[in-house]
């Protein structure tokens, strides 16, 4: 069922990713379908079934209202990436809710965390060539921070709640969801 899950969201994302309108040229992993369903394949593997299930609900939400959650994915990211750039598309993305902006945080100390603990055990391991945390980015690299948090910011509060819930059980079992997300990646 998770596996079923996991496709029917992928099947959703390709077309919203393949059709994000990109500030200057088109980006050559818009034409690589097959890394994109292994990359977000692992990536929704790292999630619990209530997780996909709502996620996917949000897809279809935004369909309904022709909205496209991967091109607000990458428009919050420009905050970070391209802070003068964004205040041309700022209006354009749906506004972030205290509640919403809470969630994120709460969520990124947790994969943070992971994903630093993870760079002590083995530095380097399947960062993309990205730097880790926001800090680090420039104009040709975005962190893993900063991606994963334009990531969440896409997602709707009842996503968020149910990503929350399940990193804190993570936590509290001693499992590292981002671990298995990396390892996924590369097998």
């Amino acid at each position: 069922m998770k596996d079923d899950l996991i496709i029917s969201i992928i099947q959703k994302e390709w077309p919203l990713f393949t059709n994000t309108q990109n500030a200057g040229q088109r980006s050559a992993c818009q034409d690589q379908m097959a890394n994109f369903i292994i990359s977000r394949h692992a990536y929704w593997s790292m999630y619990s079934s209530p997780v996909l299930q709502s996620y996917l609900h949000d897809l279809e939400v935004a369909h309904m209202k022709d909205q496209n959650l991967i091109t607000f994915k990458y428009g919050y990211m420009m905050a970070y990436t391209h802070p003068d750039e964004f205040l041309n598309i700022k209006d354009k993305l749906p506004p972030i809710s205290t509640v919403k902006q809470s969630l994120v945080t709460a969520i990124m100390t947790l994969y943070m965390k992971w994903e630093l603990d993870i760079q002590r055990e083995i530095p380097g391991f399947d960062t993309n060539h990205r730097p880790i945390e926001a800090i680090n980015n420039s104009q040709t690299h975005t962190s893993v921070e900063t991606y994963m948090t334009g990531e969440l910011q896409s997602y709707s509060e009842v996503t968020l709640e149910n990503i929350l819930a399940h990193f804190l059980q993570c936590s509290k079992n001693g499992i590292n969801p981002v671990k298995g997300y990396l390892n996924a990646l590369h097998s």
